[in-house]
């Protein structure tokens, strides 16, 4: 499994706008062959963040989402509303495992 997270610092006064491009870009990703979840949260402590992250069953299933036309409509519509550039991060998940919780 390939898990992406990234980090998209959004700007204060675009907050509203951007949460609605970011849930329509999960809305349509979730729909893609290959893609296991794809979430957007933000973060408690930096509520200007949007995390995203997306998990798919493998490098085809990433590739294909990043040849994907809503992927280019997002990252059109998002970059007026973030306030630098993302922070992106990759993972290559060999097992996951359901932990019990505190």
């Amino acid at each position: 499994m390939i898990v992406i997270h990234s980090e998209v610092p959004i700007r204060s006064d675009s907050k509203p706008k951007a949460s609605d491009i970011l849930e329509r870009m999960a809305v349509e990703s979730r729909k893609e062959p290959g893609v296991i979840d794809y979430r957007v949260t933000f973060d408690i402590e930096r509520p200007t963040v949007a995390r995203i992250i997306e998990q798919y069953k493998d490098w085809s299933a990433v590739e294909s989402h990043d040849s994907s036309s809503h992927l280019e409509r997002f990252q059109e519509s998002i970059e007026p509303h973030m306030r630098s550039e993302p922070h992106l991060f990759q993972y290559e998940v060999t097992n996951k495992i359901e932990a019990e919780g505190p």
